[in-house]
């Protein structure tokens, strides 16, 4: 499922259709572009399946690729609908696919809703990322609407770098998703806490969202959370922990492009410095605070897929069994 085809933030009537089969199925595929009157300056995939079901919940995930090549971009997005697709076999339901711009190796780091997000101007075209995703649901609900009855909610989900993105999403927008599962991404779980800032608590949400932070509608969320048990063993050469070894690679709290180091520093602080101890720990305060919360950890798995031992199949069928239930 490659295509190649130019992302600019520009306005643009060239949308894209095509059809694609996977796993015994027929699916429509369209990649849709911004125009004069869109509401979003990026583009979007959408994937349909042609035996749609009448009712279902929709499916999102953001692209996943540091890059500023346009092409790059797209066909990443669409490895992520193909993954997406795959991973919800047992379902007929609608795949989205939002196309996050990527600024590589600088701010904003958009894939990750970086705070430096919320402090570009109105007039750039990639202004509020959040609220374009947000606009580009809804455009997606609207023009289901007469097709198949599609739920209020959607399923937000996210590997990685993406995951990062779907739960940050969630604390932006908690009135939309239904349930958000995340892998490889339970180092920099948003705690909804006024101890912290954002991206990993809510000191600052209203200044940054000009909106007050709704806990009774965040904790209406089904939080699912997956990771491999030597997620931490794989250290990066760029940054350091508080013993002046080098960080765990996809520790984003270590990350201060993703998370503010003074921010990261006292979360750390507060919950530990061991990735998957701290995650049990705020996994434990949330339930305490009344949330629906869960960690599924996969023993003798890494964050990648090295030698076979990634978190690869066991998290496809994760994903699945999740979606499942929300589905139900």
């Amino acid at each position: 499922m490659q295509i190649s085809n130019k992302f600019e933030s520009l306005k643009t009537e060239s949308n894209v259709e095509f059809n694609y089969s996977n796993l015994g199925k027929e699916y429509t595929v369209q990649i849709v572009y911004p125009n004069d009157i869109s509401n979003y300056n990026i583009p979007y995939i959408l994937v349909l399946p042609k035996n749609m079901k009448e009712n279902c919940i929709l499916a999102v995930e953001a692209n996943n690729l540091e890059t500023e090549n346009s092409d790059d971009l797209l066909n990443n997005g669409l490895l992520t609908a193909h993954k997406l697709v795959e991973q919800l076999k047992d379902n007929d339901n609608p795949v989205l696919i939002p196309i996050v711009p990527s600024v590589k190796n600088g701010t904003p780091y958009y894939q990750q809703l970086s705070k430096e997000c919320f402090s570009i101007p109105s007039a750039h075209p990639f202004y509020r990322i959040d609220l374009q995703v947000l606009n580009i649901i809804n455009e997606v609900k609207q023009n289901l609407s007469d097709k198949i009855n599609l739920r209020d909610k959607i399923f937000l989900n996210g590997y990685s770098s993406s995951g990062v993105f779907a739960q940050r999403f969630a604390l932006l927008h908690p009135e939309i998703v239904d349930t958000l599962c995340v892998g490889g991404a339970s180092g920099s779980i948003p705690v909804p806490i006024l101890e912290l800032g954002y991206p990993l608590g809510i000191a600052d949400y209203y200044e940054i969202t000009e909106k007050q932070f709704d806990l009774e509608v965040y904790s209406q969320i089904k939080f699912r959370y997956y990771i491999g048990q030597f997620e931490d063993k794989r250290k990066t050469s760029e940054r350091y922990d508080e013993s002046g070894n080098f960080a765990p690679m996809h520790d984003m709290s270590y990350f201060d492009r993703s998370v503010p180091t003074p921010i990261g520093h006292k979360q750390r602080a507060m919950f530990g410095t061991n990735l998957l101890e701290r995650s049990n720990k705020q996994i434990t305060l949330m339930k305490e605070m009344g949330m629906d919360i869960e960690q599924q950890i996969f023993e003798g798995r890494t964050h990648n897929n090295y030698n076979g031992i990634g978190v690869n199949e066991l998290g496809d069928e994760y994903v699945n069994h999740i979606y499942n239930q929300s589905a139900a």
